[in-house]
């Protein structure tokens, strides 16, 4: 009996498959070699017959070309009669083979007929993907790894913890006997589960599992796997140290560093991103020193997209943020950066600028860190153009973008104070600052105004127009005296102190110091021995405020 011809397209569609099915039973009524399997061979034709016709199976389904082709198989041993040339053990075999096809397309049918079948609302669907992934064929769980990268926004919590569950098994049982396509496919899977605020929470527990599959991925010269390797462990090492240490351990710092100088530009941006991860662990940061990092980073800077750029801003500001005298690592990353150019790539990045970019406080975040180094602050301020650019960025709208100016100007005029080339260009731009850091003091956030004050008390101790501009406005002093308040959580008071220290001579300053409240809290400074604060309190007890305070 001939084989039916296949489809002129070459691609099977639903009519041929139901075409193929329809001709099986008679065919094979006339080939003995049939007999043995055909009780199993008739049930999964009519599990497939059943699922074909309610039409739960899509047309363009993946399940399509291999069910054509196992029935074609049956077709051809039903055609060579008593099989004289395939010869019988053969024929037996592929009798076998394409009877175990059938009985897993027909579990895989039943699979994808289950959300029809049940009213099908997205949780139901979800769990049909998964079913897919642990008991389907290698086809069916390509189709169902894109499904699930496509649905991955929108699955619910409990469905997508059971995604990455059965993606992780998937990765361990070696791909599920797909190959490295199906692994592929389950790291892309990963990737858009990253992106799920749903799903982060599963994913981070899987850490351990899916880490060293993401880092395989990452080394294996695939363009698109080393882009979805880096964009699921952006999430996953910004959660866990366990996650990061394990990157770098596995050797993931040189495949990333290899992303950022020859991937594409999301791979770029997602490696940079991972790599800012692990360098916000001190513990990790002599990896990327080791591997060379510093170039590569400072290369993306420059040449990158914005969203690479501001990463690899946020990776050099993490390693080089050791803000101790005593961290020799921190200190030794800071000159290294300063050697390798990070201080002009931060002033070509501040000249090129436009407005408030996102890359903007990273960049400041690293200036500062360098300039805390005395030798090198020395330098930024002698090269000039630096304090123009952080004064401007005290306007932004960004509370982030202002504190890191705030901190940024605070090194900069904190530690090279005796630059004298451009001083009086410099003093003039620090008076400006000076109405937008009094601002700052009243923000919301703790950390913009314990950086408002840690810059003014910096600019008024090195500037005699500093002191002027803020004695000038009214409400510095009442805003420096606010944050002696104890409520005033994480203020460093030592800040606010220096302050109000600076201007401490004049008597009207004095006034509105006591007016404000200064002298209560300062009794509970003094006996804290918060640095500043006794001779502040000497101050105020002169003249016609004696006596305010006990003496002892």
């Amino acid at each position: 009996m001939p084989s039916p011809p296949e489809d002129e397209s070459g691609d099977p569609g639903l009519a041929e498959c139901l075409r193929l099915l329809e001709a099986v039973p008679a065919a094979a009524a006339s080939c003995p070699a049939f007999r043995r399997h055909w009780p199993s061979i008739s049930a999964s034709l009519a599990a497939l017959s059943d699922s074909l016709t309610s039409h739960a199976v899509p047309p363009a389904s993946p399940l399509l070309a291999p069910l054509a082709a196992a029935l074609r198989a049956l077709l051809s041993v039903s055609a060579a009669g008593d099989a004289p040339r395939l010869g019988h053990l053969h024929t037996i075999s592929l009798l076998s083979s394409t009877a175990a096809t059938l009985s897993q397309l027909a579990a895989d049918a039943r699979l994808l007929a289950a959300p029809a079948t049940s009213g099908a609302d997205h949780g139901s669907a979800a769990d049909a993907l998964v079913s897919r992934l642990r008991l389907g064929s290698a086809a069916s769980r390509a189709a169902a790894l894109d499904e699930l990268a496509s649905a991955a926004p929108s699955l619910p919590e409990p469905s997508a913890a059971a995604a990455v569950s059965a993606v992780a098994e998937l990765l361990d049982s070696g791909g599920g006997g797909g190959g490295g396509d199906l692994r592929e496919r389950a790291v892309a899977a990963l990737a858009a589960l990253a992106c799920s605020d749903a799903a982060r929470p599963a994913l981070a527990q899987e850490a351990g599992a899916v880490v060293p599959h993401l880092c395989r991925a990452l080394e294996s010269g695939s363009s698109s796997g080393a882009e979805h390797a880096c964009a699921a462990l952006l999430p996953l090492t910004a959660a866990s140290r366990d996650a990061a240490a394990a990157v770098a351990a596995r050797g993931g710092v040189a495949a990333l560093l290899a992303a950022c100088a020859g991937g594409t530009p999301a791979a770029q941006a997602a490696a940079a991103g991972v790599l800012r991860n692990l360098a916000a662990f001190p513990d990790l940061r002599p990896a990327l020193r080791d591997e060379g990092a510093l170039p590569m980073l400072l290369q993306l800077v420059s040449l990158g997209t914005p969203r690479a750029r501001e990463l690899a801003l946020g990776c050099l500001q993490s390693l080089t943020a050791g803000d101790d005298d005593g961290d020799e690592e921190g200190q030794r990353l800071k000159v290294e950066a300063f050697q390798a150019g990070a201080l002009g790539c931060v002033r070509d990045f501040l000249d090129g600028s436009r407005g408030d970019e996102a890359g903007l406080a990273p960049a400041l975040g690293l200036l500062r860190n360098m300039a805390s180094f005395r030798y090198i602050a020395e330098i930024a301020a002698a090269s000039g153009g630096f304090a123009a650019h952080v004064a401007a960025a005290l306007g932004s709208d960004r509370s982030a973008t202002r504190t890191e100016a705030a901190l940024a100007l605070a090194e900069l005029f904190g530690n090279a104070g005796g630059v004298k080339a451009g001083r009086h260009q410099h003093e003039a731009v620090a008076a400006d600052c000076v109405p937008r850091l009094v601002w700052m003091m009243e923000a919301k956030a703790a950390a913009e105004r314990d950086a408002a004050a840690r810059a003014l008390a910096a600019l008024l101790a090195a500037s005699g127009g500093c002191r002027r501009a803020f004695r000038k406005d009214e409400r510095g002093v009442v805003n420096a005296v606010q944050l002696l308040d104890p409520g005033a959580r994480a203020v460093d008071r030592r800040f606010p102190v220096s302050v109000l220290l600076a201007v401490a001579p004049s008597r009207r300053c004095r006034k509105q110091m006591v007016a404000a409240g200064a002298c209560g809290f300062l009794q509970g400074l003094v006996a804290a021995e918060v640095e500043g604060a006794k001779r502040l309190a000497e101050w105020l007890g002169k003249g016609k405020m004696l006596g305010v305070f006990p003496r002892t």
